[in-house]
């Protein structure tokens, strides 16, 4: 067990934020479609996101279009799909073709989850995700399934989350998204503050570093590149609401 990380410091209206969404923002529900956006949500990232001068952004492993109908009908900039297609705070939209070899792993993996009660492939596009969070025990077949899919396809790679094997195109990640929106208005010259849950967020907690900012894990201790941590999607938006305060 990871010894619990110290809570952050009040907000300050220099940072700039990259805010994950699934455990961070809100509770991790039984499938991705389940979550639950909780009242008052809405209005307080967009008053943390004026307070800050627009410098606010959603860094998640949901696709983009998916984030917008979450949170409509507040659209900020956005990363989707753990970086890989980005919205930035002028409106450009910054997406790659599909993989090649996307269409076999989905076919592979559509078959593998149809045989088994409790397993969800999840189909964001671009990326899939297979979710075995109803169905804890198929955890080790779930992985073996995943591994056997991309193996033919080295452009593709395996990301475990929680409860989830994420496979999408190699070379992307949330940090890199937070590099990128570092270099461009209104995020340039800020400090940044990444703030999330999951190994797949790890990308951005580094990044935020490296760049003289501020990590922030939500959830229980682990270990991790954070540097602070805060007990759940709760603590995290009573925390956040200190920013966006008038």
């Amino acid at each position: 067990m990871s010894d619990p990380l110290p809570p952050p410091p009040p907000p300050s209206p220099d940072w700039a934020w990259f805010l994950d969404v699934d455990g961070s923002l809100v509770d991790i529900a039984s499938t991705p479609s389940a979550i639950l956006v909780p009242d008052g949500l809405v209005g307080l990232l967009t008053a943390l996101s004026a307070r800050h001068d627009g410098a606010l952004a959603l860094v998640s492993g949901r696709a983009i279009d998916n984030l917008r109908r979450l949170f409509d009908p507040f659209h900020p900039p956005a990363a989707g799909l753990h970086g890989l297609e980005r919205v930035t705070a002028d409106g450009r939209v910054i997406r790659p073709q599909q993989t090649a070899g996307l269409d076999d792993i989905r076919a592979r993996l559509m078959a593998f989850a149809g045989a088994y009660d409790g397993l969800i492939l999840e189909d964001k596009g671009l990326t899939l995700a297979l979710h075995y969070r109803q169905a804890p025990d198929r955890q080790q077949e779930a992985r073996r399934a995943v591994e056997l899919a991309v193996e033919a396809h080295p452009g593709i790679r395996v990301m475990a989350g929680k409860m989830v094997f994420e496979v999408e195109p190699a070379g992307f990640d949330k940090g890199q998204a937070v590099v990128d929106f570092m270099a461009e208005a209104p995020f340039a010259g800020r400090v940044p503050v990444f703030v999330g849950d999951d190994v797949t967020d790890e990308w951005g907690f580094r990044a935020a570093e490296a760049l003289g900012g501020i990590s922030v894990l939500v959830g229980p201790p682990r270990a991790s590149a954070a540097r602070f941590g805060l007990a759940d999607p709760a603590a995290c938006r009573a925390w956040l609401a200190g920013g966006g305060e008038t």
